[in-house]
């Protein structure tokens, strides 16, 4: 497959610019980081092993809604993927815990596989936009709405990027906002027996 030019905004200017094109501002990001941490450092040790990263994907949905909500930017679960939708702009922002955001060397990898839902919304049709032949594709469909995502790393981290999904991982990025590396303040990780135990996807049938 061809390379895949990623457009990556690493300057502070040029990412406050971008994110005013959505009618953001980083603080926003950075809330919805802090809160998903701090949810997932309060598990405890009787709960569930998974616990610390459902609970920061709980939390971090709750937190991005409750950042972004007005009359511009609603509640969204199209494909049961829960998110935040303007359909003025023509826009979808999800929520995800990753590995580590904000590397321009080293793409986010998603704390837990990606499902068929979000694949529907990122899939590799993307590519055809881009000019790049990505091979025989099965059970693609198209949304029409780029879909983006708060990537929050275990280190506090975070960008707000646009990713192919493919066989439950990120195949490829369309665009990644960097808005925050390393919180110096954050030294414990999420361990990967931690991370979220599902997608958190709401099966979504046509009734008949």
């Amino acid at each position: 497959m061809p390379a895949f030019a990623t457009k990556i905004i690493t300057d502070d200017f040029q990412v406050d610019e971008r994110l005013f094109d959505f009618g953001l501002v980083k603080g926003q990001f950075i809330a919805i980081a802090d809160v998903a941490r701090r949810w997932a450092l309060d598990a405890g040790p009787l709960m569930p092993l998974n616990a610390p990263g459902t609970l920061a994907y709980i939390y971090g949905v709750n937190e991005l809604r409750d950042q972004l909500l007005d009359e511009a930017w609603q509640v969204d679960r199209v494909c049961g993927v829960e998110a935040v939708i303007n359909r003025r702009l023509g826009l979808r922002i999800g929520f995800q815990n990753v590995d580590r955001a904000c590397d321009p060397d080293f793409a986010p990898l998603p704390r837990s596989a990606k499902g068929a839902a979000a694949e529907l919304l990122n899939g590799p049709t993307l590519f055809e936009h881009y000019g790049i032949e990505a091979g025989p594709l099965t059970g693609v469909a198209e949304d029409g709405v780029p879909t983006y995502y708060a990537m929050v790393g275990e280190d506090g981290s975070v960008e707000l990027s646009q990713p192919i999904i493919a066989g439950g991982m990120y195949k490829a990025f369309v665009e990644r906002i960097f808005i925050r590396g390393t919180a110096p303040d954050w030294g414990a990780r999420i361990d990967d027996e931690t991370g979220p135990i599902m997608d958190f996807e709401i099966p979504v049938r046509l009734r008949a």
